[in-house]
């Protein structure tokens, strides 16, 4: 437990404004997935401003890591905090084409507005401020205090044309830093979670299906019959992916794993598809692809999810091939306890009650917590909510919410990390 004077200047040197100038200002930066660098080079210099050690780690053109230190006097625990620069606010809509711009972030009275505040750079700008907090209060720690700005956690995947490391999602950076010294006692990743804490994570696997068939110009197409007899590929597609979505239904049902944290629900989703010109339609079509991004637990293997589903594919006798393009395994973290208590006690000392169960959502998902268990280091995901109001299409982050989460990220860092003798 962290004594109460101590709590008492750290939460004096967590000012609001200067927390949504810094989430703000983060948000508004233009930086989605395998074009981060602009928030990378932001974050280096907020650090080095603040008085932090702090560098980059490149991993390819426009893609670092931003790593800043809060250095300990030695001999106490370590904490890594990490959160995701990159965003879906916006990819070149063709390959090598153009950033659109992405939306601003907007406040309107205590609400944030702000894709990019809740993903992942709201929880990013809580435990900058908190650390920072924790120094300028002028409290001196045992154990560093590692704060990581990490490319790529968001879900890409090289395939087809998009090939090379700007393609590369789900865990990249994370996987990096713990590959390239970035290392620690715990692991706190900072996103939205509503105030619920989880160290159990589902796996992830991406599938290319892909059905060949004869293109026909349109005038000298055959009669029409059953939709798995037309030589369209689009069209045949279409009895694959009723398959899919049947078989979706029992393999979530099969899978469901009950943890003592909350309940794991694995879910299938066809994310894009790919067949045919848009620009001359008439000319037929030989082939089409979907891609296929399905939620796989802890214990279950990415080869029998495979093997499942290409007996689901066949079974319309329509032949087609299915490739694994992207597999990122699930855990459910070890000796993870001491985190736990800390952010429970955290919670408790801010909002007087504890934390919220975790939604099934969180535990569904893929965060770069897995990357942290997957290595051994003990972590678990913690951040503030993303909340929605009736008549409000989107949704946004309370301020007080975003200011209780700084305070308790500080809280955790002085707990895990211990006060130094003077």
């Amino acid at each position: 437990m962290v004594p109460a004077e101590i709590q008492k200047k750290i939460f004096a040197n967590i000012e609001e404004n200067n927390l949504l100038r810094l989430a703000v200002e983060l948000g508004n930066i233009t930086a989605p997935s395998g074009y981060e660098q602009p928030v990378a080079d932001y974050v280096e210099e907020w650090f080095r401003t603040q008085g932090f050690h702090a560098f980059q780690q490149n991993l390819c053109e426009g893609r670092s890591n931003t790593i800043g230190i809060l250095k300990g006097e030695g001999g106490g625990r370590t904490l890594i905090f990490n959160s995701h620069m990159d965003s879906d606010q916006g990819l070149p809509r063709v390959h090598g084409g153009p950033i659109p711009p992405g939306p601003k972030v907007r406040i309107e009275g205590r609400r944030i507005f702000g894709k990019t505040v809740q993903n992942d750079r709201g929880p990013m700008a809580a435990f900058m401020i908190g650390v920072n907090a924790i120094k300028n209060a002028g409290i001196r720690l045992k154990g560093d205090v590692t704060m990581t700005a990490v490319v790529g956690e968001i879900g890409m995947a090289p395939i087809d044309e998009f090939q090379g490391p700007r393609y590369i999602g789900k865990g990249y950076g994370s996987r990096h830093a713990v590959a390239h010294g970035i290392w620690g006692d715990f692991a706190l990743v900072a996103e939205s979670t509503d105030f619920g804490v989880t160290w159990i994570e589902a796996g992830a696997a991406y599938f290319k299906v892909s059905l060949r068939g004869a293109g026909y110009y349109t005038p000298r197409l055959p009669p029409r019959g059953a939709l798995k007899d037309h030589p369209n590929a689009i069209v045949r597609m279409a009895t694959i992916i009723q398959a899919i979505e049947e078989w979706a239904v029992q393999y979530e049902e099969r899978n469901t794993v009950e943890y003592p944290v909350g309940v794991m629900v694995p879910k299938v989703s066809i994310g894009a598809i790919r067949g045919g010109r848009p620009f001359s339609p008439s000319t037929g079509v030989d082939d089409c692809s979907i891609y296929v991004d399905v939620r796989v637990p802890p214990a279950v293997s990415f080869t029998d999810v495979e093997k499942e589903l290409r007996r689901v594919v066949l079974s319309r006798g329509l032949g087609g091939e299915v490739e694994l393009y992207m597999a990122r395994k699930g855990y459910e973290g070890k000796n993870v306890e001491p985190l736990v208590e800390s952010i429970r006690r955290a919670h408790r000392a801010v909002r007087g009650k504890d934390c919220p169960p975790v939604t099934t959502p969180e535990i569904s998902m893929w965060r770069d917590v897995n990357v942290f268990n997957e290595v051994g280091i003990p972590s678990a995901t913690f951040g503030f909510p993303r909340r929605s109001a009736p008549g409000l299409p989107e949704k946004f982050v309370e301020t007080d919410d975003l200011v209780d989460c700084a305070r308790m990220y500080a809280l955790v860092a002085v707990d895990i990390c211990e006060i130094a003798a003077t």
